[in-house]
């Protein structure tokens, strides 16, 4: 019987195998030179395997199953503690609440797993709270003083962005193999000190572009296991957003100055209830435009950033939508206010779960062939300041 070519789809690599010696139910095979493994069967054409190998891809959804009524003893139990311990509680609180996050998240049909241990959070509580009440009480004792702790703090800020990514990646894991992410110190200070300085001094035109490597840095210093990250997206495409952005704010306000004109012309006819109505209406109007014009530039932002970002060969799909995000958040703040908070848990459960549903990981071949690294412990330090001091690197 003659041999087969088989063609490995990632590196090249080929070989000729018997096909006496292929066992009837293989569905993948390994390749020595490269050791990633991609879909086989020898039963097909040498040309029409090749070409169902190349063109394998797989879109598996993100699931998330989460449920409200099972948040919402971890959460009031974490509300709880955290009042009666003055706070001493919050690190078990976070490691609980990302947990459950991350346990409910699924892909491929495997749960997401977090792994921080609490009481290297708490050590890391305690040197931000220190840091916090020196700057608290040095500002309030001298102007000067908290000037300048202000700047030392900007300045220690893409430290730690650093190393709160490097502290939440290395303890999180999927299907065995941990994040990672790579301390590249300088590309922090230039994406989060240097560029926003330099700013202001163009107008706020420099914005997009430092929005832009931001992203961009937080993206492509990701690893999983061995595999690096990588972002496609262009400095361009977020100067796109914020034109179109731009577009959607300025109609609103001649929509808003329209509308305003003709409810005041209205309210001539009772003048006892103008001054009233006008007072409430034309603030809550500009509230909402904002809001659904930051809403608007969040979800295409977001979209743009997992659209453009890769993982190997392989790819993400994200399809938020601006109406269903602004419906999401407006029902659930009002949800949240008039339950006096106690529907914190629906509203997080409901908007984690509208997220995951709508990202999509598209994988071209198998997962088996991401490796696992060795990783060193890190501190908690960078994760703990970021929190006090409300500094957000999620998106």
């Amino acid at each position: 019987m003659n041999p087969i070519t088989v063609t490995c789809p990632h590196c090249g690599h080929t070989k000729d195998v018997d096909p006496r010696k292929i066992p009837a139910d293989v569905k993948s095979a390994l390749c020595r030179a490269c050791e990633r493994s991609f879909p086989f069967s020898h039963r097909m054409e040498t040309d029409a395997f090749r070409a169902a190998v190349v063109g394998f891809q797989e879109e598996i959804p993100f699931v998330f199953t989460g449920k409200a009524r099972e948040y919402f003893g971890i959460w009031i139990v974490n509300t709880l503690l955290k009042i009666v311990t003055l706070g001493i509680y919050s690190p078990w609180a976070k490691v609980r609440k990302r947990q459950y996050f991350y346990g409910n998240t699924q892909l491929d049909g495997e749960n997401f797993d977090y792994m921080a241990n609490p009481l290297v959070l708490l050590k890391g509580l305690l040197i931000a709270a220190v840091l916090f009440i020196c700057y608290t009480v040095g500002s309030n004792y001298s102007p000067m003083l908290g000037i300048i702790l202000g700047i030392l703090f900007f300045l220690l800020m893409p430290w730690v962005i650093v190393r709160s990514r490097l502290f939440n990646n290395r303890n999180s894991a999927h299907r065995n193999i941990r994040f990672n992410f790579r301390p590249a110190y300088g590309e922090a200070y230039a994406a989060y000190a240097w560029l926003p300085i330099l700013t202001p001094f163009t107008g706020g035109l420099l914005f997009p572009y430092v929005y832009y490597r931001q992203r961009r840095f937080l993206m492509e210093n990701n690893l999983f296991g061995t595999s690096r990250f990588t972002f496609k997206a262009r400095g361009k495409d977020f100067y796109f957003i914020a034109l179109k952005t731009l577009g959607l704010g300025l109609l609103l306000i001649g929509g808003l100055a329209a509308s305003t004109t003709m409810l005041m012309t209205g309210l001539l006819k009772a003048p006892s209830m103008s001054p009233v109505i006008a007072g409430i209406a034309t603030p809550l109007a500009i509230i909402i435009g904002y809001f659904l014009v930051m809403i608007y530039a969040y979800v295409r932002t977001v979209n743009l950033t997992w659209n453009s970002t890769l993982l190997g060969e392989n790819h993400f799909v994200s399809s938020l939508r601006a109406r269903d995000m602004s419906w999401i958040l407006l029902s659930n703040l009002a949800a949240v206010i008039l339950s006096f908070g106690l529907l914190v848990p629906w509203a997080s459960i409901r908007l984690a779960r509208y997220r995951l549903n709508k990202l999509i990981f598209v994988a071209h071949g198998d997962l088996d062939h991401f490796r696992a690294a060795q990783l060193p412990e890190t501190s908690a330090v960078g994760e703990e300041i970021g929190d006090i001091f409300d500094i957000d690197v999620a998106f």
